[in-house]
């Protein structure tokens, strides 16, 4: 009896414990499945956008850009193992040709779902241009002169050709370059200036290299020394001369002058000296107690002054005119009226114009005459040569011209007057007090030789204006007389050199 219940409660035992499974198993799946139906709940699909590579991407103009795109999932927010890829759509791109700041737009559609994300792209130019300097080899810039420009050119690699941007500034031996592009990039460039002077100063010789004088004149010349570096050297000029007007002769004149550079100039002039012809066509009346006094390239602003000096010592002078000075041509008639002689000198006074030829030397004279007419009402047939008739500086111009214009001049009826006394002050002198003396010195010569003196002055040079009235008192004083040229005047001939 006993053993039939113990083995009655043992089976009961394993019988119950496999019931006891079947609830934990139960129990398992409801939570699975409660927290499978949460997990449903609480499940958010979305679009995941994300960018390749940067944010930001900062290029430099010119550089080459692939753009690496975005990438999409469509997932859950629990269920993240559950996802599917979505094409992704691209906007806009960077253009590389230019500067600027430019944006990409990536974007996304999918289940009703819409999803955007952006890249910045910043193309920049941040080099700077280049200067590159022109120059020559051989060049140089004069001491003390302002630099001359050889050249330059500017270049940019956003902007292009940019030279006209550029700004220079010249100091202390140096040129400065600076340009600025448009994206703001500075660039400079420095040229060191090469100075030196390998030009030596120029001689100019007035009335030519060669000139002529009777016997007994007074030489008398003029020259000018102006160099590139150190200017006007005329002062500075060292002059040789064995010139000798007391004999006839063929003489030489050097002239010399070096500049601060050690660079030389030299010029030579012949000086010919001739005895006065024994036939001389300079004859006519007067004698070597006459004075003519004369004046040249007027009437200026010095005219009327001059004519008030000459009346009150009741002198009579010639007047050579021209039209350089128009608001002045009313002191022609003024002259005339005053019992002065008014002549023809030169309308324009340019060499180079009235000795090209013969026509436009005698166009020249016909339109001075004409002024004078219609000044004084009658056209004059005296005249002198600009430059006299010995000028040689018509060679320039026309070779010959001289010796023609001379015989014109006689057969057309016209007399031409040179002088024999010069006041040097043409060129010579701009000092009253040395007008004064070379004209009494050459009014004495004059004399002693029996042949009136037939002056060379200026009217419109004011220092020369002011001797007038002490060269009238000594002439005065020392029993000269005064008079104005006619046709029949005595008339001193240069010995022509052309």
């Amino acid at each position: 009896m006993t053993q039939k219940r113990n083995t009655g409660v043992k089976n009961k035992t394993k019988t119950q414990g496999k019931r006891n499974l079947l609830p934990v198993t139960a129990v398992v799946v409801g939570v699975i499945a409660l927290l499978a139906c949460v997990g449903v709940l609480l499940n958010k699909w979305k679009l995941e956008l994300t960018l390749n590579g940067e944010e930001k991407v900062e290029l430099e103009y010119g550089d080459t850009y692939e753009d690496p795109g975005a990438t999409c999932v469509y997932t859950g927010s629990v269920f993240r193992f559950i996802n599917d890829d979505v094409e992704v759509k691209t906007e806009g791109k960077a253009d590389l040709t230019k500067t600027g700041t430019y944006t990409i737009t990536y974007s996304a559609d999918s289940h009703d779902l819409h999803e955007e994300i952006t890249r910045t792209v910043i193309v920049k130019d941040t080099k700077a241009p280049v200067i590159s300097l022109k120059s020559d080899p051989d060049g140089y810039t004069p001491f003390n002169h302002p630099y001359e420009e050889e050249g330059f050119t500017a270049e940019d690699n956003y902007d292009g050709d940019i030279s006209d941007k550029v700004k220079s500034e010249e100091k202390d031996g140096k040129v400065y370059y600076t340009v600025t592009d448009s994206s703001g990039n500075k660039a400079e460039a420095i040229r060191t200036i090469h100075y030196d002077d390998r030009k030596a100063p120029e001689i100019t010789l007035s009335g030519g290299d060669t000139v002529t004088f009777y016997t007994g004149e007074k030489f008398y010349h003029e020259w000018f020394a102006n160099d590139d570096v150190d200017g006007d050297l005329s002062e500075q000029v060292k002059v040789e001369s064995n010139v000798d007007t007391s004999k006839p002769g063929t003489y030489t004149v050097t002239y010399t002058i070096s500049d601060s550079h050690g660079n030389e100039a030299v010029a030579t002039r012949t000086v010919v000296v001739k005895d006065k012809p024994k036939n001389n066509p300079s004859s006519g009346s007067g004698n070597g107690n006459t004075i003519y006094l004369t004046f040249d390239d007027g009437p200026g602003p010095y005219t009327d002054e001059l004519l008030s000096i000459l009346d009150s010592y009741n002198v009579k002078a010639t007047f050579f005119t021209t039209s350089a000075y128009p608001a002045y041509a009313y002191c022609m008639g003024k002259a005339a009226a005053a019992g002065h002689t008014v002549c023809v000198h030169s309308a324009t006074h340019n060499y180079a114009q009235i000795y090209s030829s013969e026509d436009a030397y005698w166009a020249d004279f016909n339109a001075q005459n004409a002024v004078i007419a219609a000044q004084t009402g009658s056209y004059s047939t005296m005249f002198r040569f600009p430059g006299g008739s010995s000028n040689t500086v018509s060679r320039s111009y026309n070779s010959g011209i001289m010796s023609r214009l001379a015989s014109q001049a006689s057969s057309y009826g016209y007399t031409y007057f040179d002088w024999n006394v010069s006041s040097g002050d043409a060129g010579e002198t701009t000092d009253t007090n040395v007008v004064y003396n070379n004209v009494i010195s050459g009014i004495q010569w004059c004399n002693a030789n029996g042949v009136p003196a037939v002056v060379l002055q200026h009217d419109v040079k004011a220092y020369s204006v002011n001797a007038v009235a002490s060269i009238i008192e000594w002439g005065l004083k020392n029993g000269y007389t005064f008079a104005a040229l006619t046709p029949s005047s005595y008339a001193p001939h240069h010995g022509i050199n052309n």
